[in-house]
């Protein structure tokens, strides 16, 4: 009797302990799924770099657009061929294709179009801004990509555009530009442009 009553008090000694193990462990893992969340929710601050050596300061919050401020490069010539300084102008992102880019217009322009926005490079992912609802970017090729679509006009655009630098006058850019709005359906980037 006495050796039953010691057995059975190992045991439940032994459940006891498997049931603090296994609690601390549970208390652990919902730990790490809150610090997991909490980061996911946060923003994450971003430097971008576009074909033509501009820089852009980005916060990106998941399921939000990304803010994005001018920080350097070179400036931009408006519609009318005066130079606009960095800081004045009001940037966005531009991703109605497979290609992100990045536009810069003066303050109270109107929305730009594809001819005034340059496609945004990346060394990893870690450079480019995320696709609408996800938290990290995507780059492939030197190119910061939105994965899900496919290559469109306004891609065409971004690469024929690439290197030519800012503005949408020169007689470079028309042609290019020429070039890449008959890209067709589906769209094939002119071989003269980068490709993506």
């Amino acid at each position: 009797m006495v050796g039953l009553s010691v057995d059975a008090a190992a045991k439940g000694r032994s459940r006891s302990n498997a049931l603090g193990r296994n609690g601390a462990a549970g208390w652990a893992i919902t730990a790490a799924c809150l610090v997991v969340l909490v980061s996911c929710s946060r923003s994450r601050r971003l430097e971008l770099r576009d074909t033509e050596g501009r820089l852009f300061s980005a916060s990106c919050a998941r399921g939000a657009a990304c803010e994005i401020v001018p920080k350097g490069g070179p400036t931009s010539p408006d519609l009318h061929g005066a130079s606009a300084h960095a800081s004045s102008l009001h940037a966005s992102l531009r991703s109605k294709g497979r290609l992100i880019a990045v536009c810069g217009q003066p303050a109270g322009m109107d929305p730009p179009e594809a001819r005034d926005c340059r496609a945004l490079v990346c060394a990893n992912s870690d450079d480019c801004p995320p696709a609408e609802g996800m938290f990290r970017g995507t780059c492939v090729n030197g190119w910061c990509i939105e994965p899900s679509h496919s290559i469109s006009s306004d891609d065409a655009v971004f690469l024929c555009l690439a290197g030519t630098g800012l503005g949408r006058d020169s007689p470079k850019q028309l042609e290019r530009y020429a070039l890449a709005i008959n890209c067709g359906e589906p769209c094939r980037v002119p071989a003269v442009c980068r490709q993506p």
